[in-house]
Formats: C-alpha cells, structure tokens, sequence
C-alpha cells in the first residue's frame, strides 16, 4: 500500500521532497500541503491536492499516514509532538529540535507508541559518500577524517529568512549545518564526543563559521569546518585519511553543476528510507537526538574555551 504523506511547511527545501514524490513511483504519495503563505500552495491547489494553513487540520484527515516537518527549527518540536501524538509517522527536517530536552521527549515518545520519527540527513544519501565507503571495511583502517560544509547562507536561504535569526534557527552555521556533518561522520565513524570548538561570530551574534574537533570512541580525530560565508559558491567534502597511505576525498557535489541539484537524489533516497522504516517499525529518532547532542556540545566546547 502507497504511504500517504502530508507535507508541513513549503520552504525553500520542499521542492526536492516534491519533486522525488512526483518523479518516483516508489516513494510516498503526496496527499497533503500545509503552510501559512497561501501563495506558495496555489500550484498545489490548482492540481487538486488539499492544502491547508493550519497544520492541526492536515493532522486530522484520517487518510494520511506520515507528515514531513519542513518548517523552520524553532517549530519542529511542537509539530513533531503534535503528530506523534496523532498518530502520524514523522519526517523532520534536521536539527530534530533545538534543546535535547525536547529531542528526548520526541524520542520517548516515538519509543512508546512505536511511531517512526526519522530525521532528514540527506548528505549520508549522497551518491559519492556512499560509494567512496565501500573501500572503507573497518574503522581500524582509518587514521583521521575531515569533513567541510561551506555556503553562502542567503544563496541557500532565499526567501526563508529565519535561518539567520538565531532565536528560530537555534543558533547559526553550527545548529543548522552542523547536524548534516555530525550526521555523516557518526554514519561511519559511530558515536562521537566533542573535543574542542573555534566559532567565529557576527555583530547579531550569529555564528558564521567553526572549526570543531571531534573524537570517535575508537579514538580517530575528526575535523569539522563549517563556514555561512563561503564566497566560491559551496563545498561539501569528506576526507578520509587510511593507515595504508590512501587517502579518500569525496567530493558530494561532483558531477552537480546546478546550484543545490545533488539534493534531488538525495531526498529521493531520504524518502525511500523512511518509508522502509515505517514498514519494519523502525527509527524512533536516535540519530536525530545524537546530532542534537553534538550541536550542544559544540556550543559548550565553544564556552567553555571562552
């Protein structure tokens, strides 16, 4: 049976969900969009889905399955709560919530009722990533890991202009990128502690670039260099230093020469995922939680070095 979807929130990055929704026949059915700018829903509309403005109204329809969260960060812990407990499996946009309080109650929550509760972590999709991990077979190959994520925050933004509000953004390049980076080291690296923090800020007290050190449990260094500042356009890398003298540079944006066109495939992949796991009852949002925890732990590495 076709999982029905219910799309909260038709920002800057719900084409790529729309767009894999339209363009794929196994991924999930589009059957609902909610957002509290009519305009943005009027193609929706002419096309005859149903479109709300009140998100508590699409929660209600009894013919829809899954919603994605795709709003901005300071609402994600509400609408996730809310559909939970309708009973609605739950696609989020990352970060999963700004605090790991409320990332907690999401995920005990999730646990109880056995509601999936996924996180969109569209980098650990990518085509390149994914296949540059195949020479990897064991963490005891591994000597070190580098990871960049660079933009110009307003290239990416456009028209969602929260993600520099940091009271709604939850910080700034850190709270918002920083989970996608987290995200594909822990992917391969396992669970990792925050060693240290370097964050450059702006007069509004949004942090525009890091340089973060981290640690996995089988203690292989990784850095992390995030920066909202790019001025060449955007970089999105892994690099992977091997104990045999090879080393692994994955370019994720090779071969995607459109602005942001890498994405298309990787929310397809996000979607494929999701719905797999709503079908074995999987993904109650550890890996969400996680990537919420190591934003903590950046922002206090960073007071603490104060």
């Amino acid at each position: 049976m076709t999982l029905r979807v219910g799309m909260i929130g038709m920002g800057v990055i719900s084409k790529y969900y729309v767009h894999a929704m339209q363009n794929r026949p196994d991924t999930p059915e589009l059957a609902a969009v909610c957002d509290l700018n009519e305009e943005r829903m009027k193609p929706f509309a002419e096309s005859g889905t149903p479109c709300f403005t009140d998100y508590h109204e699409l929660l209600r329809q009894a013919d829809i399955d899954a919603v994605i969260v795709n709003v901005p960060n300071d609402k994600h812990y509400a609408i996730c709560m809310d559909a939970l407990l309708a009973g609605k499996h739950v696609c989020c946009e990352k970060p999963m919530t700004l605090t790991l309080r409320e990332a907690g109650e999401l995920v005990a929550l999730s646990r109880k009722t056995g509601i999936t509760l996924f996180t969109a972590f569209h980098r650990r999709y990518n085509m390149h990533f994914v296949q540059a991990l195949e020479a990897v077979t064991s963490h005891d190959e591994i000597v070190s890991v580098r990871a960049s994520y660079l933009e110009k925050i307003e290239e990416h933004a456009g028209e969602d202009k929260w993600y520099l509000q940091p009271e709604r953004c939850g910080g700034g390049c850190v709270a918002d990128n920083g989970p996608n980076v987290f995200d594909t080291l822990a992917y391969f690296l396992g669970h990792l502690t925050v060693r240290s923090a370097d964050i450059v800020r702006n007069e509004r007290n949004v942090d525009l670039e890091a340089r973060i050190r981290l640690e996995s449990d089988t203690g292989i260094p990784a850095e992390v260099h995030l920066d909202w500042n790019y001025p060449y356009g955007e970089k999105k890398d892994v690099h992977i230093v091997l104990k045999d003298g090879r080393e692994i540079a994955i370019d994720m944006l090779a071969g995607f020469t459109a602005f942001k066109s890498s994405l298309y495939h990787e929310y397809e992949a996000i979607l494929h995922d999701f719905a797999a796991n709503i079908a074995m009852g999987g993904c109650h949002g550890e890996d969400g939680y996680d990537a919420v925890r190591l934003v903590h732990d950046t922002y206090r590495a960073e007071a603490v070095s104060a």
